[in-house]
């Protein structure tokens, strides 16, 4: 960690073009914050988003020393005020600038993608861990680890943190001796400049497909694809799924970002796919895990040297591309055949795909699915690999955000379950009801039997305790996730695999 002075602050925001105007102020800062809650003497405070007046006056009497602001904060204070154009992306380069560019110490991979984000990042993150001998950082949805040591463990509360908080993290792994770093890249991440002026050395695009638009978000399909491929303008080498859908706009993009030789693309083995220059295929497949074979194509690809059969102790044929993404990306940045099969033999991912097997209500699944890519994809895996009598899945939708989720969850529900609780995800400022009115619409199937729950923990209790023997209970969205959003309030919950295990512990007593 370091001081910025004020001399500091204002030519790295000049040579942004980000400046307005400066103060007339000499001294350094030797804090950053955006949160009023976060400040300590000395502290440079960022005025992003709704910044109430009492925060600024309780940041004052906290320490801070001088501001960064948008033309539009009108608040009348004597602080020394750097006036920008563009506060998150004015933050995102002071934070680097102060933390001495930590990301120049470690090799980058940053993976966006509609579904399997979460899923590459762990496969490439113990792949890493077993090739640098634990010197890899993690930044995911579910946690941030930026040391070995279990106290450099967090608990994450962004798919990709904002700006400042992450190349603290960044920091704190450089000081721990950490080499590498594995990190979900969001498209809001871009949208909201959260990774402004960061370059990853690889970047992994798995796929796309209509999420996250709605009033908060995106308010287009086409606005989340384009914020989707700036991965690509960011990123050394780019790694492409060739079975992804939009696949022709994606590549054009690619192409105008990177040279040729800098681009992967794989794909399953299919005389169909677009030309890839590595292929996978399942060798064999059960509840437990996947064999899968990895074919490499052409000389560019030879290059990699991954070819061979890959064991991948995860569930899920939709997991094998994952994993080959994470293969090409962690071999790009030092990682051996070796360190990829071990890494694969391992990987585990809270909260994905975790069952639970009963003595007299089927198997239960606790998977953070969330929108109809994801869900139809889970149902037809536990159609596919069960025997299934009767399938259940107990879902919502979270409230003020991914409204066009609403009817993929129904239409997914109406593809692939015999029965659905619908119940409540995250509501925050929106009626949990409204949300499974949306949800239920899309249900056009007559066949599905529809229960309306909105205590999620009733709802979880009553779908175990009426599934039979040879039935699957899905528990879908929230995973090991111990809150509820409701009302802007992070409400304790016990997490769906906590209670599924307790119904079960109690039923079978």
């Amino acid at each position: 960690m370091m001081a910025l002075t004020a001399q500091q602050i204002t030519e790295i925001l000049a040579d942004q073009g980000l400046l307005i105007s400066t103060p007339e102020f000499k001294g350094e800062l030797k804090h950053l914050a955006y949160n009023s809650n976060d400040v300590a003497p000395e502290t440079l405070l960022f005025i992003k988003g709704r910044f109430n007046a009492e925060y600024l006056t309780d940041a004052i009497a906290k320490g801070v020393k001088a501001i960064v602001a948008p033309a539009s904060f009108t608040h009348d204070t004597d602080l020394p005020t750097w006036v920008v154009d563009d506060v998150p992306a004015a933050m995102s380069v002071l934070s680097m600038a102060f933390y001495d560019y930590p990301q120049n110490k470690l090799a980058l991979i940053g993976i966006t993608g509609t579904k399997g984000k979460t899923s590459a990042t762990y496969m490439a993150y113990e792949m890493l861990r077993v090739a640098t001998d634990d010197k890899v950082a993690l930044s995911s949805t579910l946690q941030v680890i930026t040391g070995a040591d279990p106290k450099f463990h967090y608990r994450a509360h962004l798919t990709t943190p904002e700006s400042l908080d992450l190349f603290r993290w960044m920091a704190e792994a450089v000081a721990n001796g950490m080499t590498h770093m594995v990190m979900e890249v969001s498209s809001q991440a871009y949208k909201m400049e959260r990774v402004y002026g960061l370059r990853f050395n690889v970047g992994i695009f798995l796929n796309i497909s209509p999420d996250h638009v709605g009033e908060n978000e995106h308010p287009t399909f086409e606005d989340y694809l384009e914020h989707k491929m700036m991965l690509f303008d960011h990123s050394e080498q780019i790694i492409l799924n060739a079975d992804s859908d939009h696949f022709s706009e994606l590549i054009e993009h690619a192409e105008l970002a990177v040279p040729r030789d800098g681009i992967w693309l794989y794909g399953r083995e299919d005389e169909d796919s677009p030309k890839a220059d590595v292929y996978y295929d399942t060798v064999e497949a059960d509840l437990q895990g996947s064999t899968f074979a990895v074919r490499e194509a052409g000389q560019q690809a030879a290059r990699l040297g991954i070819a061979g059969d890959y064991h991948l102790d995860m569930p899920g044929d939709f997991n094998q591309g994952n994993a080959v993404a994470a293969m090409i990306a962690t071999r790009l940045v030092g990682a051996d055949t070796d360190a990829m099969h071990e890494g694969l033999e391992v990987v585990k991912i809270p909260g994905r795909m975790q069952v639970l097997t009963t003595q007299n209500h089927g198997t239960i699944y606790v998977d953070y699915a969330h929108n109809y890519a994801s869900i139809a994809a889970l149902l037809n895996f536990v159609r596919t690999n069960e025997t299934v009598e009767k399938l259940t899945i107990v879902v919502g939708a979270p409230g003020n955000k991914g409204v066009s989720r609403r009817p993929g969850i129904g239409q997914a529900v109406s593809e692939g379950a015999d029965v659905v609780y619908i119940t409540s995800d995250d509501p925050q400022f929106e009626d949990p009801n409204a949300i499974a009115d949306e949800i239920q619409a899309a249900i056009t199937n007559d066949h599905v039997v529809i229960n309306r729950e909105m205590d999620r923990t009733i709802a979880i209790s009553e779908a175990i305790k009426a599934a039979g023997p040879n039935d699957v209970v899905v528990l879908a969205a929230k995973g090991l996730d111990e809150y509820q959003k409701i009302g802007g309030v992070d409400t304790p919950y016990e997490n769906d695999w906590a209670v599924a295990q307790r119904v079960v512990s109690e039923l079978e007593a």
